[in-house]
């Protein structure tokens, strides 16, 4: 039996799918409280027909809750309730999972036309319920937009693209006077070439990132980036997949801003298998150089793990590391240590899931020296991502998200005078629902 096993992991790559949960529509995403504006994917309803082929599915929510640490401050913390009001509408040829094709085998291959996409709009308002104007005027309006696409998907050469932008709220601290609201905008696109029947795929591929700061006076963090990679791979057993991922950008700042410029490649070689019906393991693994203008840079090797383990027909385990080197708002870069497990259950109809992570952050060439004039930051941050959600039927949904995050710094600096460590430990619980006509 020949399988499209290349095909559908090209694809998969080209359209960046998050990782989606076991659990029937559902994402860790959908449960963390701070990702206001994630796709709301754990409802659908029939949706309303606007031509052939194409359905619009609209989607509304209200969450209500508390957040321990509005300001995100280590003492004199703030409490206050808030009311989250969210809408979501999105269309297109196909669905969003089908949009990933599964394997199928000759004869049963269902027809594709030349082009296929989805497009989505999500909305959300928080209203911060509190008698402190300060804290009221953290609230505000988080937007995220997404469209993405592939044409030609059943052929040997294919073009795929993925627009995504998000405008996202975070609140003020001491030292500002108005929220620290961002516009981050992310583009791919990739060129695919993935023979039917055959072993091997070969994925050419473009990003662009462009991160704004809203208020002028934050435009020292203002940047853009641009990345272009290839991604070759091969089916060497029936179950395991070898590819190479090999790129090389330019990150940069935008007008007025701080930013170093650094020239990042990556070249690093993966694998992705199964050790029998029950156990997933993916490693990847390589070598990682930031080439920065000025300041610190970084030139190491780069390593990504994976294990999962279904230990149910109706739960999953999964336990991940990754060390990894980001470029960064607030230094050069960082290096980062993650370990992260990932548990999700299905108690039907109830849906429970809980994602535990801790990072070893270090930041090199800090734009803010520490009080002690040093530039280098280590923090610990640790938080758990949980929520649990009872679907009454398939297009109304009953949530509860909680999030708990906190970071641990001795970095110390110091505005108009005033010592300030960066730490904080903050709680958000919201309950609400979901609903898809």
């Amino acid at each position: 039996m020949t399988r499209q096993f290349v095909t559908a992991l090209a694809l998969l790559v080209a359209l960046q799918a998050t990782a989606a949960a076991q659990s029937p529509n559902l994402s860790i995403s959908a449960f963390d409280p701070s990702q206001a504006t994630a796709p709301i994917d754990m409802v659908e309803g029939r949706g309303i027909k606007v031509g052939e082929g194409t359905t619009l599915h609209p989607v509304f929510g209200a969450q209500t809750g508390v957040i321990s640490n509005v300001f995100y401050e280590e003492t004199g913390t703030n409490a206050a309730g808030v009311l989250r009001l969210m809408a979501q509408i999105g269309g297109g040829s196909l669905s969003g999972l089908r949009l990933v094709p599964a394997e199928v085998s000759p004869g049963n291959e269902s027809p594709k036309g030349k082009f296929e996409y989805r497009a989505e709009l999500r909305l959300a308002y928080d209203f911060m319920l509190s008698s402190n104007d300060t804290v009221w005027e953290t609230g505000g309006l988080g937007i995220g937009a997404t469209f993405r696409g592939m044409t030609n998907p059943g052929g040997p050469w294919s073009f795929g693209f993925n627009e995504n932008f998000s405008r996202l709220i975070r609140a003020a601290n001491f030292e500002t006077d108005a929220n620290t609201n961002r516009d981050i905008n992310t583009l791919s696109l990739n060129l695919l070439y993935h023979p039917q029947g055959r072993s091997i795929a070969l994925n050419l591929y473009y990003n662009n990132t462009i991160d704004i700061f809203e208020r002028s006076d934050q435009d020292f963090a203002n940047r853009w980036a641009h990345r272009f990679g290839v991604r070759p791979m091969w089916r060497w057993l029936p179950e395991t997949v070898l590819y190479g991922d090999f790129s090389w950008g330019v990150t940069s700042g935008l007008g007025d801003s701080m930013k170093v410029t650094s020239y990042p490649l990556q070249l690093v070689l993966g694998a992705a298998t199964l050790f029998g019906a029950k156990t997933t393991f993916n490693l990847q693994a390589g070598y990682v150089n930031g080439f920065y203008e000025t300041g610190p840079s970084y030139q190491s090797v780069t390593v990504s793990t994976q294990l999962g383990y279904r230990y149910s027909p109706l739960g999953k385990a999964t336990l991940a590391y990754h060390l990894l080197y980001n470029d960064s708002v607030n230094a050069n870069f960082y290096r980062d240590h993650v370990i992260q497990l990932n548990i999700e259950q299905l108690f039907a109809p109830f849906v429970f899931m809980v994602q535990p992570e801790v990072h070893f952050r270090r930041y090199e060439g800090t734009i803010v020296m520490g009080t002690g004039g040093e530039t280098t930051r280590d923090d610990v941050i640790f938080a758990v991502i949980g929520g649990l959600h009872y679907n009454f039927r398939n297009s109304l949904a009953a949530t509860l998200d909680y999030r708990f995050s906190t970071v641990q710094t001795s970095f110390q600096y110091m505005v108009d005078g005033i010592i300030d460590d960066p730490g904080f430990a903050r709680h958000e619980l919201l309950a609400g629902v979901r609903w898809a006509p």
